[in-house]
């Protein structure tokens, strides 16, 4: 199954299972009626920041939402540290350098800097794709724990 209908079918999970309208539901997480309706109908994912925002919203890990893990257990999923800090120490954990990890993932330079400083945190699209490279969960990338 693909990852938007996945998404779709775990959001739809989440409105059952807290006993929410969709309505209640876009109130509670922040996000306009009309994208949660988008995300249920799989007409598209959402931005990684709407994702946080559902995720946060119900203490529910980002790599679940997606399907990437079943769900987890008992699990405090709160933002520990601020993406750019995270993205620092798995470039010294790996002992890969910005232009290594450009050359290998065909990720602009100066997009990787905008992260390695702060000025932008990546694309759902973009933290999948760090998620495998640097082989480590999108709650972990992004500094949830």
């Amino acid at each position: 199954m693909d990852i938007l209908s996945i998404f779709s079918e775990n959001i739809q999970e989440l409105i059952n299972d807290k006993n929410l309208s969709i309505e209640e539901f876009a109130k509670t997480v922040g996000i306009d009626l009309s994208e949660i309706y988008r995300y249920l109908r799989k007409e598209y994912l959402p931005k990684l920041s709407n994702i946080i925002k559902i995720a946060d919203s119900f203490n529910y890990s980002i790599d679940y939402l997606l399907g990437k893990i079943p769900f987890p257990e008992d699990i405090d999923f709160k933002t520990k540290v601020p993406f750019s800090q995270r993205f620092k120490e798995l470039l010294t954990k790996k002992g890969i350098s910005r232009y290594r990890l450009s050359k290998d993932t065909s990720i602009s330079i100066n997009r990787i800097d905008d992260w390695y400083y702060g000025r932008f945190t990546p694309s759902l699209e973009k933290a999948l794709k760090l998620a495998e490279y640097f082989d480590c969960s999108i709650d972990y990338l992004l500094g949830r724990e």
